[in-house]
């Protein structure tokens, strides 16, 4: 009779701290997750306060001709790798494309009026292959 009972809380015992186990790795997955919310949060509010500067500023978005935005999204995906690099961060791709996309306007090979420039999807498009993410 003794021998059932230490048996049945062994085997309780024995579930418990698998249990443990399971709850451990379940919140240090959750922390994970949190620690990229919130580096996600404050990316996108300094995307958005970039992006209320430049509509403050006033300025025009700067016009690049067809012709060279191959060599422009080069440069800005050097800029992009370097400041992942030098900062240690990972930062959005989606994100940057948005200041990219708010700051330059690409001229497009169409002079369909309403089609003079790229669309937010094209530039996108664009850095992704000169990063290596799509094919050519």
């Amino acid at each position: 009779m003794i021998s059932q009972g230490k048996k049945v809380i062994e085997e309780r015992l024995q579930r418990k701290r698998e249990q443990c186990i399971h709850q451990k790795e379940k919140l240090e997955q959750m922390k994970c997750t949190m620690r990229k919310t919130e580096e996600e949060v404050e990316q996108l509010e300094y995307v958005l306060h970039e992006i209320e500067h430049i509509e403050k500023s006033k300025r025009e978005p700067r016009v690049i001709p067809n012709a060279e935005i191959s060599n422009v999204f080069a440069s800005l995906c050097r800029e992009f790798d370097y400041l992942q690099h030098r900062l240690k961060l990972f930062f959005k791709y989606k994100l940057v494309c948005e200041v990219i996309f708010a700051r330059y306007q690409f001229r497009s090979r169409s002079h369909v009026p309403g089609r003079e420039y790229l669309s937010y999807a094209t530039v996108l498009t664009y850095f992704k292959r000169e990063r290596g993410m799509v094919n050519s």
